[in-house]
């Protein structure tokens, strides 16, 4: 079946299965010529690091195409449509799409609309799902039967290529309605800043010198002990990229504290926090080594100490501050306060604000900032 049709809104739309290279060559040359499409993707990240792509499916409005990047060679030409400003993409949450996308070719993607977003600060619903989206604008069910599919087994069957084609054809009209929605309040702009932020965190792998501030219980560490995580969550970070596999698959974050906060770690440590017994053979004593290396760095050089924010000097009056301010914003602007702001987004406000390392926001950007930084500043100088 590589041609085939749906039914969309009482319309047959033709779907066809694209697997040669001059075929997506031509449709690129189509798409490129187009104002909107909607994009999705199929993808196994089981274990692995990095997504395997399987799929992706193109809906431009008439036709759905499912193009199949383990028999396509390159998809250099399907890069030149992600990567044109003039031709906007409509995902539905697609911080793992962009990811998968970028990661296996590299294209830069330009000009992204994510409908999850859309909704959010629509005020249709917070972090809605693709089926329930879909329900709420065109009264329609989706079967989720295949969402743990075998996406890389070929070849592909019928029912996994219709499902695969629902994904995608329903963006469209959903797109349509929460754009007419947004350019009313003037707020379509903020989705479309939204959706570049998660593509550049995407684009710019964070600083792997930072890794060690999204490990859940840092701030228990001393300076020493930080240092000893720093240097073993970089090392994690590139092993995990460079053989393409889970971090978790080498040392878990809690095993990390564990090692680091103790004095004299050995491989009898490792096996009595319960690592794996192959993570131990493979990687304990590179693990063990770094550690050693760190302790005789220069003190100078260690982090500073992680505080725990609610360790910080009248951290609960200034996040109340905050709130009350984003929440009077929300207001003014008629966007739902928790598309506007979140307590971690008010708890990195504050962090910043006194200077302390602590891992990035991407939603700290500009249309933000703009609403809330100069409120938000006078909030936090009343507590000086």
């Amino acid at each position: 079946m590589n041609r085939f049709e749906l039914d969309h809104h009482s319309e047959l739309v033709s779907v066809e299965l694209v697997t040669d290279e001059s075929r997506l060559e031509e449709l690129s040359q189509l798409w490129l010529k187009h104002e909107v499409l909607a994009i999705d993707t199929e993808f196994d990240r089981t274990n692995t690091f990095f997504h395997n792509l399987a799929l992706i499916q193109v809906f431009d409005g008439s036709e759905v195409y499912l193009i199949d990047p383990l028999e396509v060679k390159s998809l250099d030409s399907f890069g030149e449509v992600l990567s044109s400003e003039n031709v906007l993409k409509v995902l539905h949450s697609c911080s793992e799409d962009l990811e998968a996308l970028h990661n296996s070719y590299g294209f830069p993607i330009r000009a992204v609309f994510d409908t999850q977003i859309a909704a959010s600060i629509a005020g249709v619903g917070s972090m809605l799902g693709y089926g329930n989206m879909v329900d709420i604008f065109l009264g329609l069910t989706l079967d989720k039967e295949h969402t743990k599919t075998d996406w890389l087994k070929r070849p592909l069957s019928d029912e996994q290529k219709i499902y695969a084609a629902q994904d995608v054809q329903f963006l469209l009209p959903c797109y349509y309605r929460l754009r007419d929605r947004l350019l009313e309040k003037g707020h379509y702009g903020f989705v479309i800043e939204d959706t570049e932020s998660i593509y550049q965190a995407v684009a710019n792998l964070e600083d792997f010198d930072k890794v060690y501030l999204k490990v859940k219980g840092a701030f228990r560490l001393s300076q020493q002990q930080l240092n000893r995580l720093r240097k073993v969550t970089v090392w994690r970070e590139a092993l995990a990229r460079k053989t393409n596999i889970p971090k978790t698959f080498i040392f878990r974050d809690h095993h990390l504290l564990e090692v680091c906060q103790t004095q004299n770690p050995t491989t009898g440590l490792l096996l009595k926090l319960g690592c794996n017994r192959g993570s131990i053979r493979k990687y304990g004593s590179e693990l063990l080594n770094l550690i050693a290396e760190a302790d005789k760095g220069d003190s100078k050089q260690w982090p500073q100490q992680v505080l725990a924010f609610h360790k910080l000097p009248e951290s609960k009056a200034k996040l109340r501050a905050l709130k009350e301010e984003a929440s009077a914003v929300a207001k003014e602007q008629d966007i739902p306060e928790e598309a506007l702001s979140s307590k971690r987004l008010l708890e990195y406000v504050i962090q910043t604000e006194q200077g302390l390392a602590v891992r990035s926001n991407q939603f700290w950007n500009q249309w933000r900032r703009e609403l809330l930084q100069d409120r938000f500043e006078a909030r936090l100088a009343e507590f000086s």
